[in-house]
């Protein structure tokens, strides 16, 4: 829907912020699903080995100042699950299974308004917007995700096959998504300019190990189909060797490792080559093959004596490409820190602030007034969230981001973005 009411939009999200926070420990209490454990049915089926999920996901937002245009635009995504324990219902071995669908809709902000892609008189086209002001953008279609298996082989040797999302498995953090530009939510974006490992909602054909090396040290590695942009748009279409294959791997160091405390103190280094065929900027050339490195960590600085789970974590990035004539963003680096119950009696509320900063290829020329070669600069982007948890399986996380040379233009001035994610988990 574009062109919304926001203020109607804000006001209908902002009903929730005074929904009760109601407490319990079962696993499914009203405190993590609206929909709560449906009179005892939803334990039940989890005990046989079934868990169904559904969560939606809404994202207003508006350019209050600078860019193109002052506008607003809304936009969601709807992620339905099925997890199933195989050992407990058809007795094969410690496996499980993993079935996605998401359906998208709604419109970009950055490339509608911040930064067009195109606007409708062609006069300003500035291609693809990497850092997007809204991270449920993309794939807006409704598409199957996931269709995974998981076997764990020993307690320290597990293996996923199937049709699998390349960042769930490899440069991924638990604290990204607590924010709303696109710049980490998921991964950093540097590894996606070009598209050479996937993200959800995209999946492909692939196998994926991980392997622990005692307590402080994992190992991951998978080979995948690389044609996931060559496919149709449905997820169904499993055609393989349509444009190469991914090799990703990464090695992950734990230095304080509690499930109990909420954040691991981790690093991670990583690395993905695709084999495939890429456009280079500004030529008609095609490259073979694509690089990329990254290094990352999270890391938990203040403990509250009241409970482990309640503190300041740090997190932060670095992502490399090797070819700057087919990488829109030859680096990217980024910083951020999250607390969560900074607020008393507010123990699950997180307070975020995040700074990513975009380096912008020398060859990827965009067209103004149809004349090439134009110079971008350097992206910085800042944003600061509260995501308050409300119960009832509801958060709420208004988000203020201000942009520096947005998509790395400098035709256009600095942006401000006021956004409101919502997450509905039934």
């Amino acid at each position: 829907m574009r062109n919304l009411c926001s203020s109607c939009q804000i006001c209908f999200a902002l009903l929730f912020l005074f929904a009760p926070t109601v407490h319990g420990g079962e696993l499914y209490s009203t405190q993590q699903y609206l929909t709560g454990d449906w009179g005892g049915k939803r334990t039940k089926l989890n005990e046989a080995g079934v868990h169904i999920g559904l969560s939606y996901t809404a994202e207003p937002a508006a350019s209050v100042s600078g860019g193109f245009e002052q506008e607003s635009t809304y936009l969601h995504n709807i992620n339905a699950e099925l997890k199933l324990d195989l050992t407990k219902l058809i007795s094969l071995p410690k496996t499980r299974f993993l079935a996605k669908y998401s359906s998208r809709s709604g419109d970009n902000l950055s490339e509608d308004y911040v930064v067009p892609a195109a606007t409708e008189d062609g006069r300003y086209i500035y291609g693809e917007y990497y850092n997007k002001s809204q991270e449920a953008f993309g794939g807006q279609t409704t598409k199957l995700v996931n269709f995974q298996f998981t076997t764990l082989f020993t307690e320290d040797l597990s293996l996923d096959y199937g049709r699998l999302v390349m960042n769930d498995l490899f440069l991924r953090s638990d604290l990204y998504c607590n924010f709303m530009n696109n710049a980490i939510c998921g991964s950093p974006k540097g590894v996606f300019t070009p598209y050479s490992l996937n993200a959800y909602p995209d999946a492909t054909a692939g196998v994926h190990a991980g392997y622990k090396i005692g307590e402080k040290v994992q190992i991951k590695a998978g080979v995948f189909d690389g044609g996931w942009t060559e496919q149709d748009k449905n997820g169904w279409d499993w055609t393989l060797g349509e444009n190469g294959m991914a090799i990703a791997a990464e090695l992950q160091f734990y230095f304080h490792r509690d499930a109990q405390a909420g954040v691991d103190d981790v690093v991670k280094i990583g690395v993905n080559h695709h084999t495939g065929d890429f456009q280079a900027f500004d030529s008609d050339e095609i490259s073979e093959g694509q690089t990329s490195f990254w290094v990352l960590s999270d890391w938990m600085l203040y403990r509250e004596e009241s409970a482990d789970d309640q503190g300041l974590a740090a997190f932060g990035s670095i992502v490399f490409n090797t070819d700057d004539e087919i990488s829109a963003l030859p680096m990217s680096i980024t910083a951020g820190c999250i607390y969560r119950g900074l607020i008393p009696t507010r123990d699950r509320d997180k307070l975020g602030l995040m700074l990513t900063y975009a380096e912008h290829s020398d060859f990827n020329t965009y067209t103004h007034d149809f004349v090439g070669e134009k110079e971008r600069g350097n992206e910085t982007l800042v944003e600061l969230t509260y995501n308050m948890v409300l119960g009832y399986g509801l958060e709420l996380m208004p988000s203020i981001q201000y942009i520096l040379n947005p998509n790395g233009s400098k035709d256009f001035s600095n942006v401000t973005v006021l956004g409101l994610k919502l997450n509905v988990n039934l």
